[in-house]
């Protein structure tokens, strides 16, 4: 498995519905792509990804599509992992307080 990401996409304030259509299509034919989903909020597109490599190269590629004109990337972490990092930084905080 690699590494996994979502991607919050604003797109282009003139493109067209049909255009918009197509090329969420074409993303989502993208092998790294699990699923993209159009949405209403600060983002207009939510797109999970599996990047074989390095998540911030697969947002390159991304980025050099005309259209999208913003990207914001959130990594997946897992429970454990995500645990074990607040784990060390409360033993830290808790050497440096004297307890």
């Amino acid at each position: 498995m690699g590494l996994r990401a979502y991607f919050f996409i604003n797109v282009a304030d003139d493109m067209t519905q049909q255009e918009f259509v197509k090329e969420l299509m074409e993303l989502e034919r993208m092998p790294e792509v699990d699923f993209v989903d159009p949405v209403v909020g600060d983002y207009d597109v939510v797109v999970m990804v599996e990047a074989p490599v390095s998540v911030e190269a697969l947002a390159n590629k991304f980025k050099e599509k005309p259209w999208i004109k913003e990207l914001r990337i959130l990594r997946i972490v897992s429970l454990f992992e995500r645990h074990q990092a607040s784990k060390r930084e409360l033993l830290k905080a808790l050497r440096h307080s004297g307890v």
